[in-house]
């Protein structure tokens, strides 16, 4: 299993203090005791209903910590790689350009590939 090395405690207990709150205001806005505030921030991790209500208490998506940046994406290993990938593309074209294109009788020429390609 995957496991993140964000401590997302400490990461609340820095938004606090770089907006002020005291673990006591922001104990009654999360409508919980003090110690309980102490205890969440020394969590490495919290469940996600927690942490959203501490986003919009705080107005800051801690959420942003978690995301998979393009650059981790692309670091990444994967055991599958696909042969082939389908790409869905939506145009609207004028009667005279689906003409040039021949695009009617493209289609009609997969269809027909396809019906062949399925046994009787």
């Amino acid at each position: 299993m995957i496991k993140s090395n964000i401590h997302i405690g400490e990461k609340i207990g820095l938004i606090l203090s770089e907006k002020k709150l005291s673990k006591a205001k922001f104990a009654k806005l999360l409508e919980v005791k003090p110690q309980s505030v102490d205890y969440l921030l020394k969590r490495k991790s919290i469940d996600t209903d927690t942490l959203y209500k501490i986003s919009m208490l705080l107005d800051y998506d801690f959420f942003d910590f978690f995301r998979i940046h393009e650059r981790d994406f692309e670091q990444r290993n994967f055991d599958i790689i696909p042969a082939k990938a389908k790409v869905l593309i939506e145009l609207e074209l004028e009667k005279e350009d689906m003409e040039k294109l021949n695009l009617k009788q493209k289609i009609i020429n997969k269809f027909e590939t396809f019906r062949n390609k399925i046994p009787s």
